[in-house]
């Protein structure tokens, strides 16, 4: 039972050093993770969405950030397949991020469907307004997620 136990607590550390491979490597990645924070902040305190949702809202997120995960491992392994610009392995890179593509651009659907609601944008254009700390925190979290995506971020070399 203890080495099973420890096999899965392995299985996880691998699990999770990948995810922080991909945010420290991948700008995209980091543009999904604070789209994502915004999603459930604008969602949790502004919207009244369902719980089914709410559950959408995370689960397109989730899609969107896991094909970035599946892209990347394609990356890397395509780069370490073929060193050398190969015609295949470009196809392998492109439709890879096609994939991520295609979900990110759902995820915008998804979300213009959801939060688009001119009076609940109204509101929340003057609970800013009205808010001058709110607006400065909000203001500084962009700031601070501009910073995070693109200078947090580390080069990844080919042959790592």
């Amino acid at each position: 039972m203890n080495g099973k136990l420890y096999s899965l607590r392995k299985s996880f550390a691998y699990a999770i050093n990948g995810i922080v491979f991909c945010v420290r490597y991948e700008r995209n990645m980091r543009i999904h993770l604070t789209i994502f924070a915004y999603v459930m902040f604008f969602s949790l305190f502004f919207y009244n969405f369902t719980r089914a949702e709410l559950i959408l809202l995370v689960l397109t997120c989730a899609f969107v950030m896991a094909l970035e995960i599946v892209n990347t491992a394609i990356e890397v392994l395509t780069d370490r397949a073929s060193p050398k610009p190969h015609p295949l392995a470009k196809v392998a890179k492109d439709t890879a991020a096609g994939a991520v593509l295609v979900s990110a651009v759902t995820a915008v659907i998804v979300g213009v469907i959801l939060f688009w609601d001119l009076e609940i944008l109204r509101e929340i254009g003057m609970f800013f307004i009205s808010n001058i700390a709110a607006l400065i925190a909000l203001l500084a979290s962009v700031g601070l997620s501009v910073v995070f995506i693109f200078f947090t971020g580390k080069e990844r070399k080919k042959n790592l």
